[in-house]
């Protein structure tokens, strides 16, 4: 093929790539070496020189492991009675292009056969202890640091872990957390990267055997403790009166020796059935295994795992930081999300106590410790906090006075089409935000996965696409009037297109999207009382509705700038007197028009942003937490004839006024 042949198109990749591998195998003996091995540039030179540009199609090559295109990997089958494959990766380095180590996913037949027999779900209840002690026996005297054989390992105690048996002895535990504690250390490192790059979950998948093995131990005593190199077991039986306090002494993390302390008093011991277990689980060398959140914040603490027969419970645990350099400011008391495998810290709150920190979670699994060098983002600080509560405290006294005020004067600035349209638009624009700020402020209360919070999250998912939909009426009302200045609607028409655009629109997007998601349980998150995020529809309607609703209005706004710069007819060319009260009539414009529309929400989206900036989310939840004060000033009070209505209800209860309708009302009353 011609030097200028582009081969982008991944069929013709695979017929190239076929090509070459034929054209290697066919010259694989004539151009061998004396150790049999094809050297690289042979390859390089044949493949590229007879198939493609070498700029479209960079690969390894291998007498073994045949090409792989840069990027990919190679395998191939594992010998000497041995399951799997031996994989090796084509990537670049510092000599070039080139395939990297060798990762041995090759599974011993000792492991194999034990893996065999665990898809036996009868036999395992039945031999249990016999196929623990066997794997044990096995990764003793085996190297069990290959990936290979640690993934089938974990796989053999994933079964193991869910075997249908009532309970095991304490030196049944004891032995299956020795297989742990060989698969845990430093040692087995590398293969735990290989692994975890072919299943993401495999560390959540260990956590979740271990406790699941751990609930079936039936100890003879009150007290009971397993300790191994790299895994600590410490728990009690529960029992009346007393708390929960286990230390866990002396545990050795690169190189630094820490002490850490888990407690629970007897009031939430007494959600407990008597005699039922209470454990928790030290796993020093799982700080290098499970993965550490993107961005400055480090995994600063032990790995401490805590179960018992109800997790709705709370834990006050004692961390000791491994890093002191770290600032303490920044400290985030997190726990290890099974189900995404990532560090999630709702549920939990932590205070410092001198060089410790101190974190008390609502809920038990696996926790640690989060810190980086810089201080605590100021979205998660107590002032930000206050600020927040005061703006919505505003924002409620604020819509309460707007709605005041509209019953009051309604029948004074809705004598005309135009004026009316106005005030229902913004009296349900007020009616929506202030049900949104209640149901807001209610959601914090409510535990997930209940009748109660999804009846509050679909109610404000209702409000809030109905906030967003009425400010879009408003912006289509001012855009028709600026267009068609001397044209009224009929007032019939303006009714019906105002709420169905209000409430009918978004009560059918709401209902939708509910009854799509209530059916596969997928409508609120399960760790909070939220709309459920991570399913993509939802994040969707919830996200880009309102995006396109704001973006609209702005646009709407930016005419409405546009039709007052320009010229009226018969207008000369303004002056600068005039180009000065031009300015003044912008600004008020956009003042006026940025609540009402609702595009300060436009900094809501650009926090959609993760890398975003602190000061932005401040000024976004002040600018939407005082939207309630700022309907009030700028679509109510400052509007004229609301002004001139007020007014004369006010003189009309003066003395005065009083005397001056009591003598017209006797003078009527005389007359007939």
């Amino acid at each position: 093929m011609g030097k200028n042949v582009n081969l982008r198109s991944k069929d013709w990749q695979f017929l190239m790539i076929l090509a070459c591998t034929l054209l290697i195998s066919i010259s694989m003996e004539s151009a061998s070496g004396s150790n049999g091995q094809l050297t690289e540039f042979h390859y390089k030179y044949k493949c590229v020189k007879q198939c493609s540009n070498p700029d479209d199609l960079i690969f390894c090559a291998d007498a073994a492991y045949k090409v792989a295109l840069l990027g990919s990997s190679a395998r191939i089958n594992c010998s000497d009675g041995q399951t799997g494959t031996k994989k090796r990766t084509c990537e670049t380095s510092e000599a070039g292009v080139k395939f990297g180590e060798v990762e041995d996913f090759c599974v011993s037949h000792q492991i194999n056969n034990i893996l065999q027999s665990a898809q036996n779900s009868t036999e395992v209840a039945k031999q249990l202890p016999t196929l623990v002690k066997s794997l044990a026996n096995i990764t003793e005297n085996l190297d069990n640091t290959t990936p290979g054989n640690l993934a089938a390992s974990l796989d053999i105690l994933k079964v193991f872990s869910s075997a249908n048996v009532k309970s095991v002895s304490e030196s049944t535990v004891e032995t299956f957390l020795s297989v742990v504690d060989s698969l845990v250390d430093d040692s087995a490192l590398t293969a735990w990267t290989s692994v975890q790059n072919e299943k993401n979950d495999s560390s959540s998948e260990l956590l979740k055997s271990i406790e699941g093995f751990t609930r079936l131990l039936s100890p003879n005593n009150q007290t009971f403790n397993i300790i191994k190199p790299n895994i600590q077991l410490k728990g009690i039986k529960v029992a009346p009166g007393k708390n929960y306090d286990i230390e866990f002494n002396d545990i050795k993390i690169k190189n630094k020796s820490i002490t850490n302390t888990v407690y629970m008093d007897k009031s939430n011991l007494e959600k407990l059935n008597k005699d039922s277990l209470v454990m928790s689980i030290a796993l020093p060398t799982m700080n290098d295994i499970l993965k550490e959140p993107p961005g400055s914040l480090k995994l600063n603490g032990l790995v401490m795992s805590t179960t018992a027969e109800n997790s709705n419970v709370s834990i006050k645990m004692y961390f000791m930081p491994l890093d002191t350099t770290l600032n303490q400011s920044s400290a985030q008391c997190v726990f290890w999300k099974l189900e995404t495998g990532k560090w999630e810290s709702y549920g939990c709150k932590h205070e410092l106590s001198g060089s410790s920190v101190i974190c008390t979670c609502e809920h038990l699994t696996s926790f640690s410790l989060l810190m980086s060098k810089e201080a605590k983002q100021l979205k998660n600080t107590q002032t930000f906090n206050t600020i927040t509560k005061i703006a919505l405290g505003v924002s409620l006294a604020s819509l309460i006075i707007s709605i005041l005020i509209e019953a009051i004067v309604w029948m004074d600035v809705t004598k005309n089409k135009t004026s009316l349209a106005r005030h229902i638009a913004i009296l349900n624009i007020a009616l929506c935000l202030l049900a949104l700020d209640i149901l807001f402020i209610a959601h914090d209360f409510l535990k997930p996965k209940n009748l109660k919070c999804t009846a509050v999250i679909f109610c404000l998912h209702f409000s809030f696409l109905a906030l967003f939909f009425w400010m879009f009426t408003l912006g289509l009302l001012l855009l028709y009037h600026l267009v068609f200045l001397f044209k009224e609607l009929s007032r019939s028409f303006m009714m019906l297109t105002s709420f169905s655009l209000g409430y009918a629109c978004p009560l059918v997007i709401s209902v939708s999207a509910f009854a799509y998601a209530h059916i596969r349980k997928q409508y609120t998150a399960m760790d909070k009382c939220w709309i459920n995020k991570e399913i993509l529809y939802l994040q969707l309607i919830f996200t880009y509705v309102p995006l396109a609703i704001v973006g609209i209005n702005f646009f709407i706004t930016i005419f409405a700038i546009v039709k007052i710069l320009r010229p009226g007819i018969g207008e000369k060319a303004r002056n600068n007197l005039s180009e000065k009260n031009s300015v003044k009539k912008i600004l008020r414009c956009i003042i006026i028009l940025t609540p009402l529309l609702g595009l300060s929400w436009i900094l809501g989206f650009m926090l959609l942003d993760k890398f975003s900036h602190d000061a932005l989310r401040y000024l976004f939840d002040i600018l939407n937490g005082l939207q309630g004060f700022f309907v009030l000033l700028f679509g109510i009070i400052m509007d004229e004839k609301v002004q001139a209505a007020l007014k004369k209800r006010i003189l009309s209860k003066t003395p005065s006024q009083k005397s001056l309708t009591a003598t017209n009302s006797t003078s009527s009353s005389n007359t007939y």
